[in-house]
């Protein structure tokens, strides 16, 4: 039971914006940076004096600063990706290698504790196809953790009864390995970028448009001023999306491969 609440305070720590597919938040992104343009060279005319159309140092860095600011997430998100990818690599050999061990007990113990752990991989399979904020994921890991407690009694009764003894110290590291792999790959899923980083940078996008706008050379929109602002806009977009897309792992495009676990069920149900 503390387990689930420990899972369900981390769900409710995580972002509620990211909650929204990355393509969509792309695309009210481009909305409002187009807006935002649009809204610079509107207020053009309020201004009358000659430095009007001259930017000054505050403008250039407010600009400079959304570049920065963009790059940092964007690098943040993939790392968090390629630590994701390290999570699910470390917990498939986490599990190989406890497997390994359990094969070399009798057969009795050993077929047990192969068939949970076959029905151990499948869940955490489930867990990589389900929405991390999808409710449907307290039952994913509620299985994984079920697996885990069988597993458990398994090997304590393997103790208790003092067989194979000299496998006793692998068998409980190999244990203590594939469950705290897990916990690292649950609560590293969880990991995201916070809400009011993504606001920081969609206001900092917004700023640097309006700025764009109201320091533009053509004192009339046009097409060709409209489409040069939307190739912009839509390459610092594309670079938006792609950084929601990696803090989303069970929701985006770019999912990790789950080729590990994958050959390891294969190995495990021969």
């Amino acid at each position: 039971m503390s387990c689930l609440i420990s899972v369900l305070m981390g769900i409710s720590f995580m972002s509620s914006i990211l909650h929204f597919d990355a393509w969509l938040l792309g695309v009210c992104f481009f909305g409002l940076m187009l807006f935002a343009w649009w809204l610079g060279t509107y207020t053009r005319a309020m201004f009358k004096n000659e430095n009007a159309d001259k930017s000054s140092r505050i403008e250039d860095a407010g600009i400079a600063l959304f570049a920065l600011l963009l790059a940092f997430c964007f690098s943040g998100a993939a790392n968090r990706y390629e630590d994701r990818k390290g999570y699910l690599r470390e917990e498939a050999i986490a599990i190989g290698d406890f497997a390994a061990t359990a094969s070399m007990l009798d057969k009795e113990h050993s077929e047990k504790i192969r068939l949970e752990l076959v029905k151990y991989v499948k869940s955490r399979l489930a867990f990589g196809k389900v929405h991390i904020d999808d409710p449907r994921m307290q039952e994913v890991t509620r299985d994984s953790r079920t697996s885990q407690d069988k597993i458990a009694a398994v090997l304590r009764e393997i103790i208790h009864s003092k067989a194979s003894p000299t496998l006793h110290t692998p068998l409980m590291n190999g244990f203590n390995g594939m469950t705290m792999t897990h916990d690292k790959a649950l609560y590293g899923s969880m990991n995201q970028i916070a809400d009011t980083i993504i606001l920081l940078l969609v206001a900092f996008g917004m700023i640097s448009s309006f700025m764009i706008g109201r320091l533009a050379a053509d004192r009339k929109l046009s097409w060709l001023s409209l489409a040069r602002i939307s190739v912009y806009i839509l390459l610092v977009t594309a670079v938006f999306t792609v950084t929601m897309d990696l803090e989303q792992p069970h929701r985006g495009m770019m999912r990790n491969s789950k080729a590990p676990l994958t050959d390891l069920l294969s190995s495990l149900e021969k």
